[in-house]
């Protein structure tokens, strides 16, 4: 059973409502522990929601939960993570994937708005959709 299934059927015990606003309690040493990894998510994350204007208190909080998240669906297992122009064609792809999906655009209106060709929102729209499926009907044996 693969650890989706399992947080499927699993769901992680809540956090209490508190606990988030004790982690800058953390004493140093035992931050030391935490994988390096870790320390540079929080740093950037916590990072990027200053930037975007919220308080410390509140950064502080959006991060921890923000990596509570990330530890629910990716804790135990390295991961490959995008950046530059292919983050942000994956990004684009899952976009343009759900406005066709859920708000029922059409292929000429993707492609006006995601400045790429009618031909290239079909084969987007071909690969996003065995994704999905695959998701949702994992392969058999």
């Amino acid at each position: 059973m693969t650890h989706e299934h399992q947080h499927d059927l699993m769901p992680d015990a809540p956090i209490p409502d508190d606990a988030l606003e004790h982690l800058d309690d953390v004493p140093a040493e035992a931050r030391k522990k935490w994988p390096r990894d870790l320390i540079v998510i929080i740093a950037v994350l916590n990072s990027r929601f200053n930037r975007m204007g919220y308080s410390d208190a509140d950064a502080s909080k959006l991060t921890y939960n923000a990596v509570q998240e990330l530890a629910s669906y990716c804790g135990g297992r390295y991961f490959y993570l995008p950046k530059g122009d292919v983050l942000e064609r994956a990004i684009r792809d899952g976009n343009l994937y759900d406005d066709w999906a859920d708000r029922h655009m059409t292929p000429d209106q993707l492609a006006g708005k995601y400045r790429v060709t009618v031909q290239h929102v079909y084969r987007i729209i071909k690969e996003q959709r065995a994704y999905h499926q695959k998701k949702v009907q994992p392969e058999l044996f």
